[in-house]
């Protein structure tokens, strides 16, 4: 499920950068940090392909537990890499339709926390594993 995620998202990076107001509202620097979370998130693409690439070429036909462990030691190295992409980018995002830094920063600092939650706190909550299970 992250793959179309990460793939639409990287994808609207990329349009960004062609986009007029790339150039006019962002500074030199922003442009570099753009720049930044794509690279973050190609990363975590690259990742999250890995496991079928390998899959396909090594254990065709059956799946091991060492597939299994390496799928999910990528996934879940992926993941952060994807966040703070995100992150980076709704900071500028925040920064170019406000025009202002401080806003930008906290409503991405939000947003990281946010996603640092749901994904690595909420799979640790007892209470919430055992309402799932009824």
């Amino acid at each position: 499920m992250l793959i179309p995620g990460v793939t639409a998202f990287l994808g609207f990076q990329l349009v960004a950068v062609f986009n007029t107001a790339f150039a006019q509202k962002l500074t030199r620097d922003e442009q570099m940090v753009h720049v930044g979370a794509m690279f973050l998130t190609l990363v975590a693409l690259l990742l999250l392909l890995t496991p079928a690439a390998y899959h396909r070429q090594a254990e065709s036909g059956w799946v091991s537990q060492g597939f299994v462990n390496l799928s999910s030691r990528l996934i879940t190295g992926a993941t952060p890499l994807f966040a703070l992409g995100m992150t980076l980018d709704f900071y500028l995002l925040v920064r170019a339709v406000s025009e202002n830094a401080a806003l930008a920063l906290v409503t991405a600092l939000v947003i990281l926390a946010l996603t640092v939650v749901l994904w690595y706190g909420t799979p640790h909550v007892e209470a919430l594993a055992n309402f799932l299970r009824r």
